[in-house]
């Protein structure tokens, strides 16, 4: 596999759900500061066996991710993380049953033993001392601890690396405690994931994935001037331009486009339209092949590319993972029965931030997913070779050991 840099890559997912039970008192330091105590130690058999990703992920995945990405563009959102919305769903699929689990699995293209297994062999490839990073938090409000099924918190502990706390929902401080534990997971990239928490809430789930590194060729400084960014609309931006080398120049059917090695695995596409092509168009017209594998590869090539940053406002996708196939578990039909003993829960909310910060030396990049639940006495929200990339182009950052998309996204 190629060799890549840096990218920081936060993926914060948060799953907050409601129910009914009741939970031991927390000691009066922890209930004046937001009232949370990890519980984690001694859930965890061991037992579980990991599966290194393969085609039959890879083609799961790839599909998901594309959907995720063309279903987010019809919304108006420009840069998504499929690996944070499929990492927060197949945490919740292990507390799912009937037609709601049957929903969810054809969305992720996995059997729920199978994506298990994959999931804890990716949490295990990007453990916290690599470039990439995985932590998993689940977070039960106290009132409601003893409703939630033992079963589905060892799953989550055994295959997702998931560390489990007990907090009060009513006290303000507890989400300051979270949003604190998404920071330092995320490497301060992430802020205000949690804005409020629902009193009868049963738990908040939290996945967070960072990546770090460095451009093995890094684009020298000195080289980045400003030049002009043409738009479909017809107007032009002054933006900083970077000027460097490209490992990969690949064609495809209606596009050309580059890769750029990140060190240690990693690298960033870009899928330049052809043309009298849109951005848009580009997008709707790729396949799940193309996405793991672009084109015809045809040496190196001058690689011109802006400077950027951008931050997205919180994006909605219930709708999105709705039009996808997966309502049953945003309406009271919902059936979480293997989550909770006796109450009977839905998701209410999907939300998802995202960051990305491209310069001389790397990537950085950050998701952040949040999941909420409701019981059903609750009423559920509505769910409805030379290239110059100085226009619209579509973007993924991609594991190559995998060939799985962290993010994809399109920069205008």
């Amino acid at each position: 596999m190629r060799k890549l840099t840096a990218i920081l890559l936060t993926i914060v997912i948060a799953v907050s759900i409601c129910a009914c039970g009741t939970v031991e008192k927390d000691d009066r330091e922890k209930k004046k500061n937001g009232a949370t105590k990890e519980l984690t130690e001694g859930m965890a058999s061991g037992s579980s066996q990991s599966k290194t990703p393969d085609e039959a992920f890879l083609e799961a995945y790839a599909a998901f991710s594309l959907g995720l990405m063309k279903e987010c563009r019809k919304n108006g959102y420009s840069f998504v993380s499929p690996y944070s919305a499929y990492a927060a769903l197949s945490m919740v699929v292990n507390g799912a049953d009937g037609q709601t689990l049957s929903e969810m699995l054809t969305l992720l293209g996995l059997p729920e033993d199978g994506l298990n297994a994959y999931m804890l062999a990716l949490a295990d490839r990007y453990n916290e001392e690599g470039e990439v990073s995985v932590a998993n938090s689940v977070w039960m409000n106290k009132p409601f601890e003893e409703d939630v099924k033992e079963s589905f918190l060892k799953s989550v502990v055994d295959y997702y690396r998931a560390s489990v706390f007990s907090a009060d929902f009513t006290n303000p401080n507890t989400v300051g405690e979270m949003n604190r534990w998404v920071e330092q997971k995320t490497k301060n990239r992430i802020h205000e994931l949690i804005t409020q928490l629902d009193p009868m809430g049963t738990m908040t789930l939290i996945n967070c994935l960072t990546f770090d590194g460095i451009w093995s060729d890094p684009f020298k400084e000195d080289n980045t001037k400003e030049a002009d960014f043409h738009n479909e609309d017809g107007t032009v931006k002054k933006v900083q331009m970077m000027k460097g080398e490209a490992e990969n120049y690949f064609t495809g059917k209606n596009y050309t486009g580059i890769e750029k090695y990140y060190e240690n695995g990693y690298c960033f596409r870009a899928y330049l339209p052809n043309e009298g092509t849109t951005a848009n168009e580009l997008l709707n017209s790729l396949t799940e092949e193309q996405l793991v594998k672009p084109g015809t590869f045809d040496g190196k090539a001058y690689l011109s590319m802006p400077k950027f940053k951008f931050e997205s406002d919180a994006m909605d996708l219930i709708p999105v993972l709705s039009a996808l196939g997966m309502r049953t578990a945003f309406t009271p039909g919902a059936d979480f029965s293997r989550m909770m003993k006796t109450s009977s829960v839905l998701i209410s909310e999907v939300i998802q931030k995202t960051y990305i910060e491209v310069d001389e030396e790397g990537t950085k990049a950050a998701a952040a997913t949040e999941v909420g639940m409701k019981c059903y006495a609750v009423a559920p929200q509505p769910v409805e070779h030379i290239v110059s990339l100085d226009r619209p182009f579509v973007y993924a950052i991609v594991d190559e050991l995998t060939g799985a998309p962290l993010f994809i996204g399109i920069y205008e």
